[in-house]
């Protein structure tokens, strides 16, 4: 069995980073991060200097893999049917 897709539910301190490490590592592999809070998943989606979390790594990593393999989004159901 291959993975092709992983969802993430929670898009906080240990959601957010772990899947970004894991879309940077994996690139064939599709990570979608949930979460129930909007505004949340609009930080995550936002201006790179404002990403929600620090950690010293973090801003580089979500630049190289948002938007090809790492998506943030609040369809919850949608995102877990896949």
């Amino acid at each position: 069995m291959e993975i092709k897709n992983i969802c993430c539910i929670g898009a906080g301190y240990v959601g957010g980073p772990t899947m970004a490490v894991i879309a940077l590592k994996c690139p064939h592999i599709n990570i979608t991060v949930v979460d129930a809070n909007p505004d949340r998943i609009k930080a995550w989606t936002g201006p790179l200097d404002e990403l929600p979390i620090y950690e010293p790594g973090l801003l580089d990593v979500v630049k190289e893999a948002r938007g090809r393999n790492l998506f943030f989004s609040d369809d919850i159901a949608g995102n877990i049917e896949k």
